[in-house]
């Protein structure tokens, strides 16, 4: 089985998309540091001088206006007080957490969907091409193979996602360190990547189920564009609806963020009844990462169950 393995991890980096995926990730994530390092950067003597001269002149503006009030109404109590903010209000910067966190996500969603890419590209060209049908020549025991390219394409899911998610932690942290600005919640950072490692693992074995059960590299992209914009029609056309609400408990996003940010909150619109007449109000809901787990799990061991039993039955020339 190891040596099956390694002939399927060859086969798979062997393949032009998929050093374009690995391309592509490093690169999308690596540019994102860009920005991280505008957020992370302490303000220049520049921006100060600007950010100084706006407080400035809003402290004048609010300074004038009271004067008026008082020559024309009399008691300083009606005219209010000068307050133009701090400096440090004129020089917003995201939080370092927010920061990594944005950073993560990026990293986290693009990897799980370059992995499902692949993952389909991967068993549907074998499937275009008939070499599949040449190994299975070669190892005819077709549970082996079955379980040999999932297992390689969980295992590389799990290593893109980890070097992912390397980039976009280590590299805020090592710019926090540089400049000096405090680090907060590193260990949740750091759980947060070592989740998302899960959902590029899931994303990658369903697309590689996807495009086995169809034998088209074209049907798992299908799927996956026909999925998105259906969730943007559910989320955006329909977001008002009660009924779409109620959904989000059982769509694989939500329990996806359930599972990367240990919980998913959502807000269900319901109608409540006043002495005059109805209505809406919005409660706030919560999908727990147990339940994104659990989820999933049974996605994943339904799907699985099911293209195994299709692998073993049916023809594949």
């Amino acid at each position: 089985m190891i040596r099956l393995l390694g002939a399927e991890l060859n086969r798979l980096f062997s393949r032009r998309i998929t050093v374009l995926m690995l391309v592509g990730v490093i690169l999308a994530v690596g540019a994102f540091q860009i920005f991280v390092n505008s957020q992370i950067q302490p303000p220049s003597a520049a921006e100060i001088a600007e950010a100084q001269s706006q407080l400035d002149e809003n402290r004048k503006i609010q300074e004038q206006y009271v004067k008026e009030c008082q020559a024309q109404s009399g008691p300083d109590e009606e005219c209010g007080t000068v307050e133009a903010g701090e400096l440090s209000d004129y020089l917003y910067q995201m939080p370092f957490v927010d920061t990594v966190n944005l950073s993560l996500n990026l990293s986290i969603y693009l990897v799980a969907l370059g992995t499902f890419m692949v993952a389909g590209s991967y068993i549907g060209a074998e499937y275009a091409s008939g070499s599949i049908s040449n190994w299975l020549t070669f190892i005819p025991q077709r549970g082996k193979v079955f379980f040999s390219k999932l297992v390689t394409i969980a295992v590389f899911g799990a290593a893109v996602s980890l070097v992912g998610a390397a980039i976009a932690l280590v590299v805020p942290l090592a710019l926090a360190a540089a400049y000096d600005v405090k680090t907060e919640q590193v260990a949740d950072l750091v759980g947060m990547g070592a989740r998302g490692i899960l959902v590029a693992v899931a994303l990658g074995v369903l697309g590689f189920c996807i495009g086995l059960v169809s034998r088209h590299t074209a049907a798992a992209v299908g799927v996956l564009l026909g999925y998105l914009f259906v969730m943007f029609v559910r989320r955006g056309l329909l977001a008002e609806i009660e009924w779409a609400q109620r959904l989000h408990p059982w769509t694989p996003e939500g329990n996806i963020g359930a599972i990367v940010e240990k919980k998913y909150t959502y807000e269900v619109m319901v109608r409540t009844m006043t002495s005059d007449d109805g209505g809406y109000d919005f409660i706030a809901k919560t999908i727990s990462r147990a339940h994104g787990l659990t989820f999933w799990g049974v996605v994943l061991l339904v799907v699985i169950a099911g293209a195994l039993l299709i692998f073993r039955r049916r023809d594949v020339s």
